[in-house]
């Protein structure tokens, strides 16, 4: 008999102001050739195979003054292949809401803590459930590299994708007038998604929580309490979307 696939939770970092990339509108929110900027990776990752991982719910972190834009791209989850009982606000088969917003924080850890209350509050997820933890200005990603992340997530409760540093790169301590090179052979640039089990990541993110910490990333969070992702190699063109050079080159992919 075949295992049960693992359920697999969603969460879209889309909360903050994105204005680097020009414009009034933050880049999460700019309309590409494909859909809303925000909706394009979604979308891709919701094609990641049954068997590979179920996709129990997608939570995206975004502010209530969102909330129209957000309606737009969660009717395009829906008729991507989520279900129409997953909209906010309805009931899905097992009473639990599929399609999620959480109240974006002050900081990158803080949102992605304020996802995991809104899926545990909506899903009751399971110890062994995963989370894919995604910026959504990181519209290339693939669903081949979402797959491999998944596997190595469930060898190792946690994964993160990296890629080579292709420049030289010095740390300089504040105020200091010398800095030191860091051997560029051992440097990863890290990128999302990263996949964590659900008892880890929640586990990390209420202590950071109830301390008052923040991380630059999940990744880092789960290390620091003494769970070290899996390194997996990540893709080139998963690029974030930060300066408007970036806009145009991820607009110009997307027009293809």
């Amino acid at each position: 008999m075949n295992a049960a696939p693992v359920r697999l939770h969603l969460v879209q970092l889309a909360g903050g102001k994105g204005l680097r990339a020009g414009g009034q509108v933050p880049k999460q929110f700019r309309r590409t050739a494909r859909g809303l900027l925000l909706g394009v990776s979604l979308r891709e990752f919701l094609k990641l195979p049954a068997e590979t991982a179920e996709i129990v719910s997608i939570t995206v972190t975004a502010a209530a003054e969102r909330a129209e834009i957000l309606t737009e791209v969660f009717a395009e989850l829906r008729a991507a292949g989520l279900g129409a009982e997953g909209a906010e606000g309805s009931e899905g088969s097992e009473g639990s809401e599929r399609i999620i917003r959480a109240e974006p924080g002050r900081s990158r850890t803080e949102s992605t803590w304020h996802a995991l209350c809104r899926i545990a509050e909506k899903q009751n997820p399971q110890p062994e459930d995963l989370v894919a933890v995604h910026d959504a200005a990181r519209p290339l990603a693939t669903v081949d590299l979402l797959a491999r992340l998944v596997a190595a997530a469930r060898r190792q409760g946690a994964a993160v994708p990296g890629i080579a540093v292709p420049d030289t790169i010095v740390q300089q301590d504040p105020g200091a007038a010398t800095v030191r090179y860091l051997p560029r052979e051992t440097l990863l640039a890290v990128q999302t998604p990263q996949v964590f089990r659900w008892d880890l990541l929640h586990a990390a993110h209420a202590w950071a929580a109830a301390a008052g910490v923040t991380f630059t990333d999940d990744g880092g969070l789960v290390a620091h309490r003494g769970d070290d992702p899996a390194i997996v190699p990540g893709e080139e063109g998963n690029f974030k979307v930060t300066t408007d050079a970036d806009w145009q080159r991820a607009n110009a992919f997307l027009s293809r």
